[in-house]
Order: C-alpha cells, then structure tokens, then sequence
C-alpha cells in the first residue's frame, strides 16, 4: 500500500466555523430584539470556551483519523473517530473529479475534492474536503489522467504492451517538479493512437470575458434560480425583517397604495415590480455564479471552471457525457444565441454541467467539435416536426384554463376584465410555438428531441447513455397515429419527452433503440 496521505490541518477549524455559521441566525435575531446580555455575561462566554474546547478537540481526533492512499487501481479513503468508514473507488469507475471552494474553504485558502462514479447518490461517492488548492489541482489531475488511461492500459496489457501505473509517483513528481501527470504505456500502437489523440485535442479552451457575461446575465431569465434564492432569504430572514420594519409595515404599504389606485392598476404595477426585481436579481446571481467561466480541453480530459464567492472546477472525459443539451431562450433565440449544457455523473442532478453559457447558434456544431466530437448538432429544417394533427393536443388544455381565468377575471373586474383576453391570446401564441418546436431526428446513432416550454430545448444523445425509453399514447391520440416519446440517461433527474409525434417518426426510433439492445 502506498504511502498514506491526511487532510489540511485547517480542517480542525471546520468544526467550529459550521458550528458559528449555523448560530449565526440566533445570535442576529437576539441581538436584534435587544436580550439583556448582562445579566448571562459571564455564563455565556464560559458556555461558549467549553463548547469551541470540545468542538476542537472532536474536529482534531477526527482529522488526525482521515486519511487516504493513492494504489495503483484505486482511491482509498479511510475517515470516521466513532464510526469507521473505508471507500475504495477504481479509478475506471470515475466520471468526473470536482475540485471547490465553498465559502468554508474559501475563506480558509484551501480547496475540496469531489469524486464522482455511477450509482446516482445524493452525495459524491468519495470527497477530501480540506487540501491546499495547489495539492487539490495535482489530485485532480492525477485522478482524472488515470481514470482515463485505466482502460487503455488494460487493452494494451492484452496487447502485449508493457504499462507503467503508479498514481503515488505521479503526485510526488507533480509535487516536486510542478509539471502535468504523464501516463506511461509502452510496446504498443493502442498508445501511439492515444497519444496522437491527446495532442490533437490539447489546447481548445475559451473563457467568457466581461461582456459576454454581462449578455447572458441579462438574456438569462433564470427566474428558477431567483425563486430558489428568494424562498431561501425569507426562511432565514423573516424574523431579522420583522425586527427591522415597524409593525404591520407592509399591510399599511399594501392599503395606502389600493387608496391611490384601482386594484387591477396595483396588481399589474405589482407584477411589474415584481418582474424587473426578479430580473435583476436572476443578473446578479448569474454573475456571482458563471465569473470566471473557462474550458479547456488537454487531450481526453475537459476541465470547467467557474464562480465568484464559491470556486468550481469540474473535469471529467468527454466520451462519460450522457447528453447534450442546448437551451434558447426567447430572447436568445431572438438574437441568436444559445447555452450548452452537458449531462454527467454527478450527485447534484438539479442541473446539467455548462459547457458554454452564451454562444451563437451556429457557432454550436464547431463548439461540440472541439469538446464533445461524438454528439452534433442537426439542422432546424432536418428535425421532423409534429403534423397538423397534433396541434389541437398542444393548444387545448393551456386554452381551457385560460379562457377559465378570464372568465373569473370578467366577472370580478367587469369591463376592465376583458384585457384578460389578451392572456388567452398569449397561451394560443405560446403553445403554437411549443407545437412547432417539437421534432425529432435519428441519424448515424445518435437521437435528437426538440421541444419548448418556455425555452426551446434540442437533446443530443446516443444509444449506449440511454437507460430507458417510452413510448405512449391516448386513445384519442392512437386513432390520431400521435405518439409521446420520452427517453432517460443516467445521471438525469428526469426524462427527455416530446409529445404527439408522427408515428411514423417515432417507430424507426424505437426499433433501432429495441434492436440495438437486445439484438446486438
């Protein structure tokens, strides 16, 4: 076994840190209300030594028992002072190795290792939270270049080659010379090809300068994200709000603005606000997030890397992509612009991974060129799209429930109730659009599905990273020959789905995927 390896030694101090963080609501909040600290003084700093006493100690056992070895095939990593836990990862089981800095770790200059493998856990399968960044990148590096070179070796080995694997070695040479891992495989052509491959690949990268961020910030629309900072705020933040404002601030503010205006003016201003608020927002978390947004390719490995307050860096080996995924929104495909996403294995399956988050549409092919060869991106006109038949299924619920909440407007708001019309209006345009949005395309073993829901969505994906696929249709939709196709990859929260296509679309879809399958 190789020489064994420990943590930072700041990661004693982490114990403490998440305990400060997590009273930190408490202490605002009395502050604020005014306790009367005097009388508890002393009782309370001496509370406080003893618990930052017995959290030091606990956090220094339990930093003294982590530890991990670098073998030839595997990571192991060995931690717990009451309970004992050991993992072993192989490195050919390895999709993706993350290094991070959340807040904790950037505040202490030190970084955290993230490994992820096929399983679909809710956290990564093997984490080093506490590494100078320096020895992080050199983890990372080690771990990935062999996560990579393992099959290739075993192919050489049958081959006849020799192969020399010694991830120790690599990291002490790393360590001492500060240069890149070197895989080295010897006596057979396997490896030349490979070698070949890696500088023919080496040295693709962009980054996102100031003004592009700034232009998918404000193209962006992530109100998804806004409601997920907002619900955030106020569950921590309610009480600190209600110390702050006077009582029944906002009641009065609601009253005194219905006296100055009718209620449908207040509504409408109030959405307005509401909007541009949410806007703006969704812009500035958008540049806290994607700052610093770069990509590089160094032969089979590609690294992103982005974040303001909190650092990423992802790397992974193109050929574990499970699908593409190429977002419009309205006002991007206005002007013409698009993001990438790509789908790994990870055990955050909330979102894909960025690959660009603002490029041109037509730059898209040439971008999957350099990072992702084996996926590409169709044409629009190539896609086959839904027939005319199936736009009633597109229109008729999202109608119906339009028409019912104009109804109930009309009838509370009278005459000034009948600008809800033009909500029916706006559903027919947005489902006529989802309508012809959808398509889908087999072509050279790869499937593409196109749909719209508020954004225009394209996913690029090949039969070995498809999991399952379903298709469905309703009675109606049967007499109709409409049928929903759906598919799901590994590591994807949900199903690709694409609603009333042609049959004759979707049956060549689902013989070549039965086919490939179970006829190989």
């Amino acid at each position: 076994m190789n020489e064994r390896r420990s943590l930072h030694p700041v990661y004693i101090l982490f114990g403490l840190l998440n305990t400060v963080k997590g009273f930190i609501p408490f202490i605002v909040i009395v502050l604020l209300k005014g306790a009367d600290w005097f009388v508890f003084h002393w009782a309370w700093i001496a509370g406080a030594a003893l618990l930052t006493a017995v959290i030091l100690l606990y956090s220094f056992l339990d930093w003294k028992r982590f530890g991990f070895w670098l073998e030839e095939d595997r990571i192991i990593i060995r931690k717990g002072l009451l309970f004992r836990d050991e993992k072993t990862i192989y490195y050919g089981r390895i999709h993706t190795v993350n290094v991070e800095q959340p807040i904790v770790q950037r505040l202490l200059g030190v970084a955290q290792v993230k490994i992820e493998t096929p399983g679909g856990n809710k956290k990564a399968d093997g984490i080093l939270p506490a590494l100078s960044v320096a020895e992080a990148g050199n983890i990372q590096a080690v771990l990935r270049k062999y996560a990579s070179a393992k099959q290739l070796s075993e192919t050489t080995k049958e081959q006849g080659g020799t192969v020399s694997l010694n991830p120790a070695d690599e990291l002490a040479g790393m360590q001492s010379s500060h240069t890149s891992p070197s895989i080295r495989i010897q006596g057979n052509p396997i490896a030349d090809r490979a070698a070949d491959e890696q500088d023919e690949y080496r040295g693709a990268a962009f980054r996102l300068d100031a003004a592009q961020l700034l232009q998918a910030a404000a193209t962006s629309m992530n109100f998804g994200l806004v409601a997920a900072f907002v619900a955030g705020l106020f569950s921590f933040a309610d009480d600190f709000i209600e110390a702050l404002l006077p009582e029944h601030f906002i009641e009065s503010v609601v009253e005194d603005s219905a006296s100055l205006m009718p209620g449908y003016v207040l509504v409408i201003t109030i959405a307005l606000i509401g909007i541009v608020f949410a806007w703006f927002l969704s812009l500035v978390l958008y540049v806290l997030k994607y700052s610093g947004f770069s990509v590089t390719r160094d032969g089979k490995q590609i690294s992103v890397a982005y974040g303001l307050l909190e650092k990423k860096t992802f790397s992974f080996d193109p050929k574990k992509v499970q699908a593409v995924i190429v977002n419009e929104g309205l006002l991007r495909q206005a002007i013409g612009y698009a993001e990438v996403q790509l789908q790994v294995i990870s055990s955050d399956k909330k979102e894909q991974l960025m690959l660009h988050p603002f490029v041109k549409r037509k730059d898209v092919t040439a971008l999957l060129a350099d990072f992702v060869p084996q996926l590409k991106l169709p044409s629009n006109a190539g896609m086959a799209g839904a027939p005319g038949c199936a736009l009633v299924y597109y229109v008729r619920i999202g109608l119906l429930l339009a028409m019912a909440a104009s109804t109930a407007l009309i009838a509370w708001l009278g005459a000034v109730g009948l600008y809800s019309l033009l909500l029916v209006l706006l559903v027919v345009l947005w489902r006529i659009s989802c309508y012809r949005a959808a398509g889908i395309k087999l072509a050279d073993g790869q499937l593409t599905l196109r749909k719209r829901f508020i954004s225009r969505t394209t996913y690029l994906i090949r039969r070995p990273q498809i999991v399952t696929m379903r298709v469905k249709r309703s009675f109606g939709q049967q007499r109709r020959n409409l049928l929903t196709v759906s598919v799901h990859a590994m590591g994807s929260p949900f199903d690709y789905r694409v609603a009333c296509l042609d049959r004759k679309d979707v049956e060549p879809v689902w013989n070549w995927y039965s086919r490939s399958r179970y006829h190989k």
